[in-house]
């Protein structure tokens, strides 16, 4: 089972286009002409939902597509599809209509067949698509497809007719309902048309969700979301426009909120004491570990040694508490906080598991002296790669210094690159190490350890474990048994990041936004973003 998930690096965020003046009196409750101005921390790679694989696409698409059903809040509720359904045949087989009144921005109407053209081409290997949906991979038949072993057209998502969609699960899911969520449409007309071009720009973009996305080029950090009039809930959406900019900086967010610039922005290091306790502080914890992955495919970081080092070289607390100083939290296992709890007691995935690795300096050198040994040299260089915002480019000098003042004979040549290309070199395997995070749309623990399944899409190292497979197969077929199911997990990921440490996971970020009180019906969550679309003007 191959899952989905988005790359990370940073948290929703919002903004406005540049030169904009923004004046207090602009906030009339009754003009329709008002925009909401907000800012992301990254650009958009894509808004072709067949290849998202990045946070920031996913908060970008979020607001334009809609699934069977979406996220209010915390609640899941109907979509495109007319209601929220009970599966059949043991809870294998999941029947929906589809609204007709369900439309594409262009008038066109949203059909059964537009969810299996997209299920079809996630699927296809001729698509080399990325997203390794979680819904889509529980489909009947996708790993035979994927593999490219039979055509796209076996796998278990069929149109019965133009509003009735039928989806074949290979086993029972009860996180179901929260997956279908991320099934997300295309218009089949239009895909066969553009083909590769579909979502990489406004140009090549139908939506089906509250929003349209104008001005967006594919390359540029300012766009627009603009209501869709052929929303089948438009009546429902009160933000009409929503202007948004890219920006990295934590100063320029933070100036711009206070300047009444921006309505939402994203705010971290010392910023976030201006407003924690103020009513514009809105913080919610990330469903997502940040770690070190090694590039596995190479005989320089493949070495348990190597990667143990950094296990037990790496400080989480005063990484968390003195260089980030954002309420991020500490963290050694590959599953965040919150994501799943002991089915007998209540209690959380990570306290179950404990902590992985202590802060061990001698234990450290000792694997740095052993790894050496076993590659036969004195010394090695390594390139380490981060994201160029200014926590990721904290922690990497940190990383960097307690690396070099320990190891000898090591040198650490730290990267910082912009989300995209950080994102496409890890994909292609161009990196030794790299700073990233896989983040999860849903509860279980089962989504993040799959980041070391062999043949995932967002396998970021590459590995390659039979053994590491034979338990998340293991806890697949265990859903009818959830504390035996829950061990197993348990077990999985302290092989993933202890045993192995394929990974070595370092903090759980949390969101820190300051929202303007002009604004009602902002709802944080740690598994999706903020829809625009719930949101009003007060």
């Amino acid at each position: 089972m191959k899952k989905r998930t988005g790359v990370i690096v940073g948290v929703l965020g919002v903004a406005v286009v540049a030169g904009f003046m923004y004046f207090p009196g602009q906030h009339n409750k009754n003009s329709k002409s008002q925009t909401l101005q907000t800012m992301m921390k990254d650009d958009v790679i894509t808004m072709s939902p067949i290849m998202l694989t990045d946070i920031y696409s996913a908060q970008a698409q979020t607001q334009v597509y809609e699934g069977l059903y979406r996220y209010k809040g915390n609640r899941v509720v109907t979509g495109n599809a007319v209601k929220v359904v009970k599966p059949t045949q043991n809870g294998t087989v999941y029947t929906f209509k589809i609204r007709d009144n369900a439309k594409w921005s262009n008038g066109d109407k949203v059909t059964a067949q537009d969810f299996v053209t997209a299920i079809q081409a996630i699927a296809d290997p001729k698509t080399k698509s990325q997203n390794s949906a979680d819904a889509i991979s529980i489909i009947k038949n996708y790993d035979d497809v994927h593999d490219g072993k039979i055509s796209p057209n076996k796998i278990g998502a069929v149109a019965l007719d133009a509003h009735t969609l039928r989806i074949t699960l290979t086993q029972a899911t009860p996180a179901f309902d929260k997956l279908a969520t991320s099934i997300i449409p295309v218009n089949t007309k239009d895909y066969k048309k553009w083909g590769t071009k579909y979502g990489t720009s406004s140009k090549y973009m139908v939506t089906n969700g509250a929003y349209q996305m104008t001005g967006w080029t594919g390359t540029n950090s300012s766009f627009t979301f603009t209501k869709n009039a052929k929303y089948w809930d438009a009546q429902q959406v009160k933000i009409e426009k929503v202007k948004v900019r890219v920006i990295k900086t934590p100063m320029t967010a933070a100036n711009e909120f206070k300047n009444k610039h921006l309505d939402i922005a994203q705010i971290s290091d010392d910023y976030i004491k201006t407003y924690k306790n103020t009513k514009y502080y809105h913080a919610t914890p990330q469903a997502v570990v940040r770690g070190i992955y090694f590039n596995e495919t190479s005989n320089k970081t493949n070495n348990l040694h190597l990667r143990q080092a950094f296990g037990y070289l790496i400080d989480r607390n005063t990484i968390t508490s003195n260089i980030m100083n954002d309420g991020s939290m500490p963290q050694s296992n590959a599953v965040p906080k919150g994501v799943m709890s002991n089915p007998t007691t209540g209690t959380d995935f990570t306290t179950d598991a404990g902590t992985q690795f202590k802060v061990n300096k001698e234990k450290a050198k000792e694997e740095w002296k052993a790894y050496l040994k076993e590659v036969g040299k004195t010394s090695e260089t390594f390139n380490m790669t981060f994201d160029d915002d200014s926590t990721s480019k904290k922690v990497g000098a940190y990383i960097q210094y307690a690396a070099e003042h320990e190891f000898k004979g090591i040198t650490i040549n730290t990267k910082y690159e912009p989300h995209a290309q950080l994102v496409s070199e890890v994909l292609k395997q161009d990196f030794d190490m790299a700073n990233v995070g896989l983040s999860v749309s849903v509860p279980d623990a089962a989504y993040p350890l799959a980041i070391g399944k062999s043949g995932y899409g967002l396998n970021f190292s590459k590995v390659n474990d039979t053994d590491y497979d034979a338990y998340l197969d293991k806890a697949a077929k265990e859903a009818n048994n959830p504390k035996e199911r829950y061990q197993t997990l348990q077990t999985a990921n302290k092989y993933f990041t202890k045993t192995k440490a394929y990974m070595v996971p370092i903090y759980q970020p949390v969101t820190a936004n300051a929202v303007t009180d002009k604004v009602g019906g902002f709802q944080g969550n740690s598994f999706h973003s903020p829809a625009y679309q719930d949101m009003y003007w007060k």
